[in-house]
């Protein structure tokens, strides 16, 4: 018999209520944007109509389970957020137990990029892998692993932090507090940032010139790339450069089977990962190694929150 998830993401820019079934299928999606003073009460108003509206919309009356990912710190097995960067007043927010009494189903608890892993160990490129890796590329950088064919977490449950590995000595500041993280270089914002601070080089390039620094973001970087600007292939160029180091730091710690790369910024396809293989086997120097460097989940996102209670349960 089929089962019917209602799946929630709150990440930085939106909310989403999405409804899929085990068999991956996404039969409804409602999407609202992330407002940072929203607090408890007003996210659980959003949840439940959103909820409510995503059953509509894919013609259930019933769900068998929930799952929610939040960015930020959370405690799975309370079922608590524990902090979250993206919504001020969530601090130790019981979530689970208020999303159950008001739904009646059991409801599960990740991180996003955990629950991003989960998505690929069951219906992405981690399926049959015991040991592989999730990397996600978005506004920042995190990920997750299966080693020996388990869910890794650490004793803290933070395990999969790769974008808070320091990748250049001194390098720009990080969200985390340290300096030179891959995050800061090569997340969505530390792109941004690296262009938007060359003032000369914005001015001398004829398409970055046409735009205001709060409309730069990764997306663009890639876009004028392939279309000639000199400026932004640099910066791309610099870009793998530091996530061709990050990743093959990973590689030598853990030795994973295959790294699979998702998030926003891996929609660049070809652009991205033709270059950053090549990077990487440069990178390895003698410690090379055949890893397989794969594109993870297109849908990534809505399968996210949907896969948490099938791992689960």
């Amino acid at each position: 018999m089929t089962k019917h998830i209602l799946g929630f993401d709150v990440g930085g820019t939106k909310i989403s209520a999405v409804i899929g079934n085990d068999r991956g299928e996404i039969l409804s999606n409602v999407r609202k944007p992330t407002v940072k003073h929203l607090g408890k009460k007003r996210l659980l108003d959003e949840f439940y109509s959103m909820g409510t509206k995503a059953m509509e919309l894919a013609e259930l009356d019933n769900i068998d389970s929930i799952g929610i990912d939040f960015a930020g710190l959370v405690d799975r097995e309370k079922g608590v957020v524990v902090s979250s960067p993206n919504i001020l007043g969530l601090d130790n927010f019981k979530v689970v137990e208020e999303v159950e009494k008001h739904f009646g189903v059991p409801t599960v608890l990740e991180n996003d990029a955990t629950a991003a892993t989960i998505a690929e160990r069951i219906f992405g490129s981690g399926r049959g892998v015991d040991n592989f890796v999730y990397l996600t590329l978005s506004t920042g950088i995190g990920g997750g692993a299966f080693l020996n064919g388990k869910l890794y977490r650490g004793v803290h449950g933070m395990a999969g932090e790769f974008g808070h590995m320091v990748v250049m000595s001194n390098g720009p500041n990080c969200g985390c507090g340290r300096k030179g993280c891959l995050e800061a270089i090569a997340g969505g914002k530390g792109i941004a940032r690296r262009v938007s601070e060359n003032i000369s080089a914005v001015r001398d390039s004829a398409l970055f010139s046409k735009i205001t620094p709060d409309k730069i973001d990764a997306e663009m970087v890639f876009k004028y790339m392939e279309e000639g600007d000199m400026f932004a292939q640099l910066i791309v160029e610099e870009t793998i450069y530091y996530l061709a180091v990050g990743i093959v730091n990973v590689i030598n710690i853990l030795d994973p089977e295959v790294m699979i790369i998702g998030g926003g910024i891996s929609r660049a396809g070809k652009l991205l990962f033709d270059p950053l293989r090549a990077a990487v086997n440069e990178e390895f120097k003698s410690m090379k190694r055949p890893v397989k460097i794969l594109q993870g989940l297109d849908n990534g996102p809505d399968l996210a929150p949907i896969s948490i209670p099938l791992y689960n349960f």
